[in-house]
């Protein structure tokens, strides 16, 4: 089955440019906030971590009146844990120039980061955007999927979806 042209248009024409320009001027505010990649490291490993460690607690606290606050909390949650990893992203830039300090030639740093990751298997999920976006036949098939989603053992109060 062939990609639909109107689908590669999008995709390619406004959501990949947009994400782009998302990116640069994320790193841009993230380096005028936090201006030592080394404070980027440890702020956003930090908070990734307890994105991660408190994931359920945002899970079952989410506002149930309205399927518009639902959407609200998951799209600010989404966009905080983004934020979050990209942070923690430009803050393991300060591990290339430790590296080319004991005299690591950067072809031997590409090769020794892409022996780890074969290895760990992490590969195709490093190299991909870091936002994928879910295409398919559903209503908001350009939408990615959210981070924060509901499962059959969290009962909600009310059923806003």
């Amino acid at each position: 089955m062939l990609p639909d042209l109107a689908d590669l248009t999008l995709i390619y024409a406004v959501l990949t440019p947009t994400f782009v320009l998302y990116a640069h001027t994320t790193t841009l505010l993230l380096d005028r906030w936090l201006s030592n990649s080394q404070v980027q490291l440890i702020v956003g490993f930090a908070s990734a971590v307890a994105f991660a460690y408190f994931h359920d607690v945002f899970r079952r606290n989410v506002p149930t009146r309205s399927s518009q606050l639902v959407t609200c909390y998951e799209t600010a949650y989404d966009y905080t844990v983004k934020l979050s990893c990209w942070c923690y992203y430009l803050g393991c830039r300060t591990i290339y120039p430790t590296m080319l300090k004991a005299a690591v030639q950067p072809v031997y740093v590409a090769i020794t980061a892409a022996v780890i990751l074969i290895s760990l298997r992490g590969f195709r999920n490093v190299l991909s955007l870091p936002v994928v976006v879910h295409n398919d036949a559903s209503v908001e098939r350009y939408r990615p999927l959210s981070t924060l989603t509901f499962t059959a053992g969290i009962e909600l109060t009310c059923q806003c979806r």
